[in-house]
This record gives C-alpha cells, sequence and structure tokens, in this order.
C-alpha cells in the first residue's frame, strides 16, 4: 500500500525524529 509523508511523519515522530516535509518525500520516492 501507498504511505503518506503525513502517515511517514508520524511514524518518524513515534520514534523520536523530527523529519522536514522535504525528507520525508525523498525516503517515500
Amino acid at each position: 500500500g501507498q504511505i503518506t509523508t503525513k502517515e511517514l511523519g508520524t511514524v518518524m515522530r513515534s520514534l523520536g525524529q523530527n523529519p522536514s516535509e522535504s525528507e520525508l518525500q525523498d525516503m517515500i520516492n
């Protein structure tokens, strides 16, 4: 399935990270 940057950001923050929107885009693409 597809994951959105919003979902990935939520997961990352739950792991103690604070990724920027552009970093999230890079991880997904």
